[in-house]
């Protein structure tokens, strides 16, 4: 079944929360937004998504119980702390100065507490990581799925409304050739005004008219591009580009009927069948 490039997804698990959200692009786009820790992750983020969607402009968010914060440690430097505390009452009573040597004061001296940079065993994290990670692209595939059956019903149905187009439209090529005789038998024998007619040359106008007329061809192609349409539209694969081209060539097919056409009726379906064929190109460009 074909799948959508729109769609969110959701997982949590190990302190960590990924999300992940997706829409139409030509090729595989990925947009991480890691926690700066984890910034040497973004290559394995990378590969994992890849291996699970090929088409798609996709965001990705991992940030750790919702904060993006690493874990932090501070540490006391006692022995600055005394030297300021010296160091200060020294000077209030040298001076005679008002005020107290208190916890305010000494807290915006910046080298008494300090944070040391933790380090994180990186492959621990990725352990971790893997599963909100893994829910996350479930999710989203989920999603995807769901609107690519969407997609999927809808494009079924303006194929099927071209097929009858093109049925129609092959009914109608005898009686346009019939009709074309009639008209041009009774129109020369007007200009002639009794003068016997060449028969022979009238049929070989309708001949020639025929041929001009001709579908077949065209017709039978259409109806195979339209059967490899209904196949892909099963596919388990993605088949977007695929499709893009086939439609393609199903509009050629299409475009060379209506050039071909010397009746009313038939242009007027060919316009319909045009119709249907752009509204499916718009549908499958968010096809994977």
């Amino acid at each position: 079944m074909i799948k959508s490039m729109t769609g969110y997804g959701k997982g949590e698990g190990g302190g960590f929360v990924v999300e992940m959200r997706s829409v139409n692009h030509k090729f595989l786009d990925l947009s991480i937004k890691l926690p700066k820790a984890l910034l040497p992750l973004e290559s394995k983020l990378k590969k994992a998504v890849g291996d699970r969607f090929s088409r798609g402009r996709v965001e990705i968010y991992v940030t750790r119980g919702g904060k993006e914060e690493a874990p932090r440690a501070f540490r006391l430097d006692r022995e600055a702390a005394r030297q300021y505390i010296a160091i200060l009452s020294d000077l209030k009573n040298t001076f005679d100065l008002p005020g107290e040597v208190d916890l305010s004061l000494l807290t915006s001296f910046k080298d008494i507490v300090t944070e040391d940079e933790v380090s994180e065993d990186l492959g621990v994290v990725w352990d971790t990581l893997t599963a909100p990670l893994s829910g996350s692209m479930n999710s989203l595939e989920a999603m995807r799925a769901e609107e690519g059956a969407t997609l999927s019903e809808d494009i079924r149905k303006r194929a099927a409304f071209i097929a009858a187009g093109i049925d129609e439209v092959e009914k109608k090529s005898p009686v346009t050739v019939q009709e074309y005789a009639r008209k041009l038998k009774d129109r020369v024998a007007k200009l002639a005004e009794g003068i016997e007619l060449d028969q022979e040359r009238l049929h070989m106008e309708v001949v020639i008219f025929a041929d001009r007329c001709d579908i077949t061809e065209e017709v039978v192609r259409a109806r195979s591009h339209l059967k490899q349409l209904d196949d892909m539209l099963a596919a388990s694969e993605p088949v977007g580009r695929k499709m893009d081209f086939l439609l393609q060539e199903i509009n050629r097919e299409v475009n060379t009927i209506g050039s071909k056409a010397s009746d009313r009726d038939v242009a007027h379906r060919v316009v319909g069948m045009k119709a249907e064929l752009e509204k499916i190109r718009e549908q499958i460009q968010n096809i994977e």
